[in-house]
């Protein structure tokens, strides 16, 4: 399996511009827009914020995570259309890969969530694999 961390980029921005209303419209969006990009055993959910979890269950190789990566960049790239404005964001994602990563719920969250700060330290709109896959890894920008 693979926890995939995600982090909106420029959502700060967005709600403090058109306020929190506006803002939780747009969640809402990008959250149909994950779970539409998963497959049917995957779990997409929201931590809080602008974050959010993919569990992606099975993954046979890290190839596969990241494919589904690449998936979930591309279809957040897409402008959203909330109530007259059309918002552009991006993601930025960390995968972790069980069990290589860790092998508790806690220990994939923390590797996938490090993977992800990562990404965002090297630009956003991308995705990294944590730093026990850091030998496969591929930081992809889309």
């Amino acid at each position: 399996m693979a926890v995939l961390f995600m982090d909106l980029d420029a959502f700060k921005p967005i709600n403090d511009w058109l306020g929190h209303a506006m803002g939780d419209r747009l969640l809402r969006l990008v959250a149909e827009r994950l779970k539409a990009s998963v497959r049917a055993t995957d779990t997409v959910a929201r931590l809080g914020g602008d974050e959010f979890v993919v569990v992606l269950a099975p993954v046979q190789t890290d190839v596969d995570a990241q494919r589904i990566a690449s998936k979930l960049l591309q279809a957040v790239r897409e402008p959203f259309k909330v109530d007259g404005h059309e918002l552009q964001v991006s993601l930025t994602i960390g995968i972790a890969l069980y069990p290589q990563d860790g092998d508790d719920a806690a220990t994939l969250m923390r590797q996938a969530d490090a993977a992800m700060y990562r990404a965002k330290s090297l630009g956003r709109d991308r995705f990294s694999m944590a730093p026990a896959s850091a030998g496969r890894d591929h930081l992809e920008r889309e």
